[in-house]
């Protein structure tokens, strides 16, 4: 069982055509920002240089994010150059962020960590990143598993290290505030939390409400940026979709960033104790068996 650890790349996709077929994800809209990234030629040099990569990419995906997310993406990292040296990707789809934020590693010089509770979908995002960015993949790693375990066994093993979380993960309130929390445990070397799809709605079965998380973990006086791109009107992207029923609200940003430097954690009580909300530590685990 891999889940909860690091697992290695497959290797064997190096020469696939379509390593999405290969792994057995299935291809669903088939929409690439690639299209629609003219507009944003010229405003960032690395940005250029990042997205002409990208886009010159032949391989079957998708992606889930507007161009303007992909954007803000990269001038968010050029802005917070320098005072990072770690990223955490949580949710990686078909490695539409992943791509960009692979892009970043070289000009602003840091660790790229893939963090997914599907294996398939981290050694797509992998093997994407790799075509587009190979001198980026020697400092990418992938953990199978979700924020809990990743803070136990790796971020509380790895003290120190200066970090942004980019979270596009599950979308469900509870979940969201559970990964919120248990990051609140490692707060001490998050520099900021990048947060997607806080403008998602949906069916009640899958409660989307990324931005109400956000408030009940950081207080409704949250400190952020937005980023990414604002639906307006009633057009088709504001209304509800064959995907689970899920529509963008009118008027509200696709993304925020969170900086820790002027946001606290309100949720989980100090008194709360990380076996509320982390897996045990291995060594514990150990014991009980």
């Amino acid at each position: 069982m891999t889940f909860g650890t690091f697992i290695a790349p497959d290797e064997t996709l190096h020469d696939v055509a379509d390593p999405a077929a290969a792994l057995g994800i299935p291809m669903y809209s088939g929409y690439q920002t690639k299209r629609l990234m003219d507009e944003f030629q010229g405003q960032n040099r690395i940005f250029d240089r990042i997205a002409e990569r990208v886009c010159a990419l032949s391989l079957p995906y998708e992606d889930q994010c507007s161009p303007q997310y992909y954007h803000d993406i990269v001038r968010t990292l050029r802005d917070y150059n320098g005072q990072f040296d770690r990223v955490v990707e949580v949710g990686v789809f078909m490695g539409g962020a992943t791509a960009y934020l692979g892009g970043c590693v070289e000009p602003f010089d840091f660790d790229l960590d893939l963090v997914d509770v599907s294996a398939e979908y981290l050694r797509f995002a992998y093997e994407r990143t790799r075509r587009t960015f190979p001198e980026a993949a020697r400092r990418m790693r992938i953990f199978h598993g979700d924020v809990p375990s990743y803070v136990r066994h790796v971020m509380l093993e790895e003290r120190g290290r200066r970090t942004i979380v980019h979270h596009d993960g599950d979308h469900n309130f509870t979940q969201v505030v559970k990964d919120l929390a248990a990051l609140s445990f490692v707060r001490d070397d998050l520099v900021a939390l990048i947060a997607q799809d806080t403008h998602l709605r949906g069916t009640p079965e899958f409660m989307n409400f990324v931005d109400m998380a956000l408030y009940a973990v950081f207080g409704t006086d949250l400190n952020y940026s937005g980023i990414g791109s604002a639906y307006h009107g009633d057009t088709q992207m504001t209304q509800p979709n064959c995907y689970q029923g899920n529509y963008f609200m009118p008027g509200v940003v696709e993304g925020v960033v969170v900086p820790m430097a002027t946001n606290q954690f309100l949720y989980p009580h100090r008194l709360f104790g990380p076996e509320h909300f982390l897996p045990p530590a291995r060594g514990d685990i150990a014991e009980a068996a």
